[in-house]
């Protein structure tokens, strides 16, 4: 008889709520091993194995070679025990609360195969049309949990107690039989015992309740004529109609108010519905379908005039986002609809967090939805939509939350600080805690301009700090933007002031760079040049900064190269009306007697708010500082996206921004009918107290000349112009690192999401030799500021301590 042996394995990582502890107890069990398996939080999966030598070795192979698809197994630690006890079987112990620097949890999960196969059955009674189904290893998570370990006690299902009679057999006896892949799983219930769907009407009233047969078919009736539905789901709720029917979406837009043109997500069921009308990459494809189901961006085909897509989905625009669907109801809603694309958007009003309780979300949307379809289920934690587009298989994440979080980043240097937060900028915000050499970013919070979203944004790091088991006496210090006006700013002061420790301050685009650097692994004592490049910053020198080139270490930056400082007459006003910002570059430039008549070619008045009010009062405000703008009274700005606005607004691709970034990507959507060639245009730079300063006056009067002549098309000077502002970013960039022998130059910000300016500042870096670093796992975006704050930070409290 061969020697038996007993071991203790330790494994931690993504090793909860994915079907794991079944996993491991069936490979054990198939090697006649004995013992138990314990659950220990975020301490991990703890064993103790008995048997025969072989046995454990086979076991440690087949765990590490056949994991489960979405776990993660960060250690795997193994080590004999003097054991004298005999286990006569083997056990999966109740889970105990054991601490460690890792979160075990996995972010929401889409629904899988098997459950749909199930749901789809109708000889499985329990589950046949069910929404709720869920296995071992799909199904909500995150959203779901209140706190770990990870057991159905502590998740939102404690109030749907397993059924114990049902056919073929009850959920209590599905969960106990470790041949059944429903076997410990934790957030799965039938239509017996689990939470249900009820069709309401705005005054909160049940229109359908009998069966999910009719729920589904008085719902697809009023989808396919026109309504508007609140669907509640997993992390919160969507407003869902048809996306083929211009009017349709129009009254959407009326009801939204604020949403004139800002574009609207798509799911659809499958890609044959959408494969003439978008190109599809490999890679895009494989996203749409991971367990992640994300939005994903997707260029529409120019050619693609029969499209089965209203063209109000979003106007103006090359690209459309497009998601699968990846819970029960969608599925069963395109059953019952038929194969036709829907819109599916955020729930909410503009800048408020969407509802998760069902009275919040008839009080939000009564006036935007016809007929509510909600669930008696409750959220934990909301979780919108993620967002994301590829630039050649290189991911941009836009908003990064269902299907990403919890998961971490890990830093490529050794940390020892217990814990810190950080509070993010003021826009696209997520929070974010540093746990030793790993940072957790909370889900997409939001623009944190209103008190719903400040309490969300606070609620957020709590809980991930909750579920991290971090003390208060851990935590080291607080990091938040620089700007001293910013309501995560105060957020901060308020979070340094209840854990008594210290507040840091961090520059916007150098917090952009440092995520870059860390995402990139770059070495504790590394330099790189970072090339920062979005809408708004406060900079050093209490201007607006945007257009950054930065001489970056982890501890301390120089700002080596930058846009020209133009007037911002009227200040954010210039971010809403690209004309203003035209204006004042013009005025600036050329004075105002040779700006009017520009102005009057441009028709620029109408495109004011004030129209010639408005101007006149720019012309008199210029006259009265003596043919200068007061720099006591205007901001000055070096903003790349200023600069994309004005372009925009001189090329008639945008007179007005209704949302975030949308003149900038209206001038993406021209320039993609575009050919550069045909156009002559370059952009110059000039030396300023041993600065580089990209000359932006020049270009807007270069842009104007251009247009001067009606042979130059403005889809193909907005080519042009795009290629030409990445080349100038980027030789600036490659003179400063060879003047400080740096071989690596990096990409971050908002502008980074634009492809063209992108794909060009990569090429022309990579040709001259040096490394490119780029985002893939951080949001270029200030999404992921909040992960440069906490490196700042980092490096400051190593200064001082």
């Amino acid at each position: 008889m061969n020697d038996i042996r007993t071991v203790e394995i330790t494994i931690t990582g993504i090793v909860q709520g994915v079907g794991f502890r079944p996993f491991l107890f069936n490979i054990a069990r198939n090697n006649d091993l004995t013992g138990y398996i314990l659950n220990r939080g975020n301490a991990g999966v703890r064993l103790i194995l008995q048997g025969e030598s072989k046995s454990i070795e086979n076991f440690i192979v087949e765990v590490k070679n056949n994991k489960p698809k979405i776990s993660y197994i960060e250690h795997f630690k193994v080590k004999e025990i003097d054991f004298k006890k005999k286990f006569s079987n083997l056990e999966i112990k109740k889970s105990e609360q054991g601490r460690g620097i890792s979160l075990t949890l996995p972010p929401d999960i889409a629904i899988c195969n098997n459950c749909l196969e199930d749901m789809r059955n109708k000889n499985l009674l329990k589950y046949y049309n069910y929404p709720f189904i869920a296995c071992a290893v799909c199904g909500p998570r995150f959203t779901t949990v209140e706190e770990l370990p990870y057991d159905r006690e502590r998740t939102t299902m404690i109030n749907f107690p397993f059924c114990d009679k049902a056919e073929p057999e009850s959920c209590i006896q599905e969960y106990s039989d470790f041949n059944n892949r429903r076997f410990h799983a934790q957030t799965y219930a039938c239509s017996i015992c689990g939470p249900n769907y009820q069709l309401y009407n705005i005054s909160g009233n049940v229109i359908e309740q009998a069966s999910i047969k009719e729920i589904l078919k008085e719902t697809s009736n009023r989808i396919n004529n026109g309504e508007i539905i609140a669907v509640k789901g997993i992390g919160g709720v969507h407003l869902v109609c048809l996306a083929d029917d211009d009017e349709i979406i129009l009254k959407l837009r009326k009801r939204k108010g604020e949403r004139k043109f800002k574009p609207f997500a798509l799911m659809v069921p499958n890609f044959r519905l959408i494969e003439k009308d978008f190109y599809i990459s490999e890679k895009e494809r494989e996203i749409l379908t991971s367990f992640r189901r994300p939005i994903v961006l997707l260029e529409r085909k120019n050619s693609s005039n029969n499209s089965s897509i209203s063209k109000q989905v979003a106007p103006g625009l090359n690209n459309v986002g497009v998601m699968f669907p990846y819970s029960g109801i969608h599925h069963l809603l395109f059953d019952y609809i038929g194969e036709k694309p829907l819109v599916y958007t955020s729930g909410n009003k503009s800048n408020i967090p969407m509802g998760i309780e069902n009275d919040m979300i008839f009080n939000q949307l009564q006036n935007l939805a016809d007929v509510f379809l909600l669930h008696n289920r409750p959220i934990f934690q909301r979780a919108d939509d993620s967002v994301l587009r590829i630039h050649d298989n290189k991911v941009k994440l836009i908003r990064r939350s269902r299907g990403y979080v919890p998961e971490y980043l890990p830093l490529p240097f050794n940390v020892e600080i217990p814990a810190a937060l950080s509070t993010g900028p003021e826009l696209a915000v997520t929070g974010a805690i540093l746990r030793r050499n790993r940072i957790f970013p909370t889900q997409h919070i939001g623009n944190v301009t209103h008190l719903e979203t400040y309490e969300f944004l606070r609620n957020s790091l709590l809980h991930m700090k909750n579920l991290l088991q971090i003390k208060d006496s851990e935590v080291e210090f607080i990091t938040c933007d620089l700007h001293p006006a910013f309501i995560t700013t105060k957020l901060a002061n308020e979070l340094a002031s209840q854990f008594n420790v210290d507040l840091y301050q961090i520059q916007h685009h150098f917090a952009h760079v440092l995520s870059l650097m860390v995402e990139n692994n770059i070495k504790i004592d590394e330099k790189i040049v970072g090339i920062s490049v979005d809408g708004v910053g406060y900079g050093d020198d209490g201007n607006v900064w945007g257009g950054e080139i930065l001489l970056c270490s982890y501890d301390k930056y120089q700002r080596v190269g930058h846009l020209e400082y133009q007037p911002m007459i009227g200040g954010d006003r210039c971010t809403k009306y690209p004309a203003r910002m035209a204006a004042s570059i013009i005025i600036n430039n050329l004075g105002s007697q040779e700006a009017q008549k520009i102005f009057k070619k441009l028709g620029l008045a109408d495109d004011l708010e004030y129209k010639e009010t408005e101007l006149n009062a720019l012309l008199s405000q210029f006259e009265m500082g003596k043919t200068k703008f007061s720099s006591e009274n205007i901001p000055l700005t070096s903003s790349t996206g200023r600069i994309f606005d004005v372009i925009s607004y001189l090329l008639g691709a945008s007179d007005i921004k209704t949302y975030r970034g949308e003149p900038a990507m209206r001038l993406e959507g021209l320039a993609s009918r575009g050919n550069p060639k045909e156009i002559k245009l370059n952009v110059e730079f000039y030396r300023q107290n041993g600065n580089y300063i990209i000359n932006t006056s020049k270009l807007v009067l270069n842009i104007l000349d251009l247009l001067e002549h009606s042979k130059n098309k403005r889809k193909d000077i907005a080519a042009k112009f795009q290629i030409e502002f990445g080349k100038i970013f980027a030789n600036i960039a490659i003179k400063i690192a060879k003047e400080n022998n740096i071989k690596k130059i990096g990409l971050s910000g908002g502008v980074a999401y634009n492809y063209s300016f992108s794909k060009t500042v990569k090429n022309v870096v990579n040709q001259a030799g040096y490394t490119f670093l780029e985002h893939d796992l951080v949001a270029p975006g200030d999404a992921g500021i909040s992960t440069g704050q906490l490196i700042g930070g980092l490096f400051q409290y190593f200064k001082k301590n």
